[in-house]
């Protein structure tokens, strides 16, 4: 049986702005990439630095685009890990109000059906 972790955003944090963390993340990569060709003398450590944190920030992109859309089809994940949009930063045509009183996503109760 495989574990799937659910991980909740905190109420101050929505996808957008994590897209803008993600940027932010990633203009630090880009800087730090520029110090390594820059500064490291060693031929072989300067392509495994470049190579590492070009892989990061490449990665780090493709999380972003994934977070793009991922609110309106209620299926947000971050590297695997499922993550929970909070009920009160969904869209409004995406937020449903189940019978016993609990919140739901529109998308994700359409596929379960």
């Amino acid at each position: 049986m495989i574990a799937v972790l659910i991980v909740a955003l905190p109420d101050w944090l929505d996808p957008d702005l994590l897209q803008w963390i993600i940027l932010v993340v990633i203009a630090v990569l880009l800087y730090l990439l520029y110090v390594v060709m820059r500064f490291v003398q060693r031929a072989v450590l300067k392509g495994a630095l470049f190579v590492l944190l070009a892989g990061v920030g490449l990665s780090l992109w493709v999380q972003r685009t994934d977070l793009e859309n991922c609110a309106r089809t209620c299926e947000c994940s971050l590297y695997g890990l499922d993550v929970e949009v909070p009920w009160e930063q969904l869209p409004e045509d995406v937020r449903v109000r189940l019978g016993d009183g609990d919140v739901g996503c529109r998308s994700s109760l359409e596929v379960d059906a």
